[in-house]
């Protein structure tokens, strides 16, 4: 319990070091994403992801955000992190049913670290 805890806050401040290197944006600790401090655009894809009905459609659209950042796409990384953001919010009880943790999400984004370029920087905050 204590681990995931320790999971669930190195999240957060991964999310937030991403928002102000990459974005040069200052969030709140926790982060809240909701508040606007991202687009409010991204709004969609938290109801998205709200609205889902089991863990395989997360599954999904992770890969369709992945997919995003990957193919450089404009808004992908503030998708990526509205998205993990939103996941690492939810308990892990929750995440475990479907085959989901908040380790998971830490892989998730590493890869969005590494795909810009500071994932030496996110390494120091995992360690």
């Amino acid at each position: 319990m204590y681990e995931q805890d320790y999971i669930i806050r190195m999240n957060n401040e991964v999310i937030r070091t991403m928002v102000k290197l990459l974005l040069n944006k200052d969030i709140g600790t926790p982060v809240d994403i909701s508040d606007g401090a991202i687009k409010g655009e991204n709004r969609k894809i938290l109801e998205a992801a709200n609205g889902q009905s089991g863990i395989d459609n997360i599954k999904k659209m992770e890969e369709e955000i992945l997919t995003l950042v990957d193919a450089n796409k404009e808004g992908a990384l503030e998708k990526a992190l509205v998205f993990y953001g939103y996941l690492n919010e939810l308990p892990e009880d929750e995440l475990l049913s479907g085959n989901y943790s908040h380790e998971k999400i830490k892989k998730g984004l590493k890869m969005v670290a590494e795909h810009y370029g500071i994932l030496n920087v996110i390494d120091l905050i995992y360690r």
